[in-house]
């Protein structure tokens, strides 16, 4: 299963910031674009370990054009 990422563009000041709409509080950022992607990929794995360990439910995964109009996410790269 895939989660959509959504991904904050970063600047000289600050990282790049990353979340996932569909796991709640899910979210990474890194210095440039490529680390941003792999720390989000531990956070992912970190989530749904937590989730498991509960014995938690697992979110199904939405379509990126679910979460495209979403206020919150304007300007980020998906």
């Amino acid at each position: 299963m895939l989660f959509p990422i959504a991904i904050e563009r970063g600047d000289e000041d600050h990282a790049y910031g990353v979340a996932v709409p569909d796991l709640p509080d899910c979210f990474s950022a890194g210095d440039t674009f490529e680390q941003a992607l792999a720390n989000v990929h531990e956070a992912i794995e970190g989530w749904l370990e937590v989730q498991v360990e509960h014995g938690d439910p697992i979110p199904e995964a939405q379509t990126i054009d679910h979460h495209m109009d979403d206020p919150e996410f304007e300007g980020w790269i998906w």
